[in-house]
C-alpha cells in the first residue's frame, strides 16, 4: 500500500512541513495570512469567534490572533501531532483564547461562529463528496453573513499545462532553498493527488456548499483565495 501524500501522522514528515512547507512553496503565505484576517475583520466583531478548520501547525492561528487580539478560536485538526505543533507554536499567552480539537470539522461545536477560515486544507480531501460535505459543515456552523475564508493549490493532472504549472511550483521551492528530494517528492505528491483540483471546481463547490458574493482576493501561480459569505 503506497503512503498517503501528505502524512501529517508522521513525525519526519510533520517536521519537514514545518521547515520547507508553505512559506516555501506559496508565494506570499504570510501576506495572506495577513489578507486572512483584514478579510475576517470587516464582519467578525471584537469579541468574535473564529473557526480554523486545519487548525494544525498553528501558522493560520497565529497570525489570525494578532489581526483579532480580542477574537477565540475553535481549532480542528485530524492530525495530533501537527496539534502539538500548533499548541507550541501559539505559547500560553494565544492557547488562552484557543480551543484546539482532534478531528474534522464534524468535530467542532456546532457554534454559531463569527467567521470561518480553510486555508491549504481542501487541496487533500478527494473530491468524491467529502470537499462538498467539508464546505456545507462549515457553512452551517457560522452566523448567516459571517465571513468565510478558503486558499487553495489548484490545478488538474489532466491540464496540458500540468507539467509547467508544476516545474514553477518547483521552481519558487528551490529558489527558497528547498531541497532536490523534497521537490522530487512534492512532484509526485501532486500529481497523485486525488484532491487536486482546478479553481473553477472550487467556486462550484463554494457555491454548492450555500455560499454567497464570492470574491477572489488572492491568486499566485496556482494558488488562490477566496472570501465568501454564509
Amino acid at each position: 500500500m503506497s503512503k498517503p501524500a501528505f502524512n501529517f501522522a508522521d513525525a519526519d514528515f510533520v517536521a519537514r512541513y514545518v521547515e520547507k512547507g508553505p512559506r516555501a512553496f506559496m508565494p506570499g503565505q504570510p501576506g495572506v495570512l495577513q489578507m486572512a484576517g483584514v478579510l475576517l475583520g470587516e464582519r467578525v466583531p471584537d469579541d468574535g469567534h473564529v473557526l480554523v478548520v486545519g487548525a494544525g501547525g498553528g501558522m493560520d492561528t497565529q497570525a489570525l490572533a494578532k489581526a483579532g487580539p480580542g477574537w477565540r478560536f475553535t481549532g480542528v485538526d485530524p492530525a495530533a501531532k501537527m496539534l502539538d505543533l500548533a499548541r507550541h507554536i501559539l505559547g500560553d499567552e494565544t492557547m488562552r483564547r484557543v480551543e484546539l480539537i482532534e478531528g474534522g470539522v464534524e468535530a467542532a461545536p456546532e457554534g454559531p461562529f463569527d467567521g470561518a477560515t480553510l486555508i491549504l486544507v481542501l487541496g487533500i480531501l478527494p473530491d468524491d463528496g467529502s470537499k462538498l460535505e467539508t464546505l456545507k459543515q462549515i457553512r452551517r456552523r457560522i452566523k448567516p453573513g459571517a465571513p468565510f475564508v478558503l486558499v487553495d493549490r489548484c490545478d488538474s493532472a489532466d491540464s496540458p499545462l500540468f507539467d509547467r504549472n508544476m516545474d514553477r511550483y518547483v521552481a519558487f521551492a528551490a529558489a527558497n532553498g528547498v531541497d532536490a528530494e523534497t521537490l522530487k517528492n512534492a512532484r509526485a505528491s501532486h500529481r497523485g493527488n486525488p484532491g487536486l483540483v482546478t479553481a473553477a471546481r472550487d467556486e462550484t463547490l463554494l457555491t454548492e456548499a450555500g455560499f454567497a458574493d464570492i470574491e477572489h482576493f488572492y491568486h499566485a501561480m496556482n494558488w488562490h483565495g477566496w472570501v465568501a459569505y454564509a
